[in-house]
């Protein structure tokens, strides 16, 4: 239950990590993936793997017909960026557009996470408390956390070349050492960010024990999982926040500078992708009706 919405991570992965020709087979079958994810995390109950089943159903049926018409909007937001040339405000507004989906998906969710939530034992609470800490060592070593700062940077250039080379085809040689330069000119924020995932889990499992201890009705649940969401992006402390925005503008400075320095040929290949997600969400939203 990473973000308050784990299916929605498997909907972001499933829609912008893998190939566009898998998105259909992937989005059709992402219920069953998004049920085993948690199952994962919690090994349900027979009742509580039937609840999932059912909520999970509702909420792919909901966001077929409802979400991927208005991801469209978006991917020809993104179609402006690539084929112009984009500035820094137009990253971030792009940004803050996909925020905007991803935090409608959310609330739209939150009830049902909230009978899961309060149907949780004990035991269940410290099995996810415990993939937390298995996730979180892996998540250490590949940011290189233990390894010092060179060892952040090569992680954080790693991650930016192949998101950069999913949407624009391979880069030179020349390319790669201007991502570098880039990268190494900029904070590289590994810390702060596992700081603050484990911020996220921290207050979850409080959250999932408080519940568990008090029983409190569902409104109050739905409550508490709402406030939790309205701090993930953003820490409540200020010093923090701050630097969460410090951070968040310069990945959006960055997306920029990767822009400026592909070439025609590049930009037509992150156009074409583009495009071909636009025909996949089309054509699942259609198939809703």
């Amino acid at each position: 239950m990473r973000r308050t919405v784990p299916l929605l991570l498997l909907l972001y992965l499933i829609g912008l990590l893998q190939g566009c020709s898998a998105v259909r087979l992937g989005y059709g079958h992402a219920d069953s993936l998004a049920r085993w994810w948690i199952d994962q995390y919690v090994d349900l109950s027979p009742e509580q793997d039937t609840l999932v089943q059912e909520r999970l159903a509702r909420f792919f049926a909901w966001h077929r017909k409802t979400q991927l018409p208005d991801y469209v909007a978006v991917l020809r937001q993104g179609q402006q960026f690539v084929a112009g040339q984009p500035t820094l405000a137009d990253a971030r507004a792009l940004d803050e557009s996909i925020v905007r989906r991803l935090r409608t998906a959310t609330d739209q969710a939150i009830p049902d996470m909230a009978d899961l939530l309060a149907s949780l034992g004990t035991s269940q609470i410290e099995r996810i408390a415990a993939r937390y800490a298995e996730k979180n060592i892996e998540y250490a070593k590949e940011a290189g956390l233990s390894e010092g700062e060179s060892a952040q940077r090569k992680a954080r250039q790693k991650r930016m070349l192949e998101r950069a080379e999913y949407w624009f085809g391979d880069l030179n040689g020349d390319q790669r050492a201007s991502l570098q330069r880039m990268i190494d000119a900029q904070e590289t924020g590994a810390q702060f960010r596992y700081d603050e995932r484990l911020r996220r889990q921290r207050e979850l499992l409080d959250l999932a024990r408080q519940v568990q201890r008090e029983k409190p009705p569902r409104e109050r649940v739905i409550q508490l999982l709402r406030d939790y969401a309205a701090r993930f992006d953003l820490p409540p402390d200020p010093a923090r926040r701050t630097q969460a925005l410090a951070l968040r503008r310069a990945a959006a400075e960055l997306t920029v500078a990767v822009h400026a320095m592909t070439t025609t040929a590049q930009r037509a290949h992150a156009r074409q992708k583009i495009d071909d997600l636009i025909s996949d969400f089309t054509q699942l939203s259609q198939e809703a009706s």
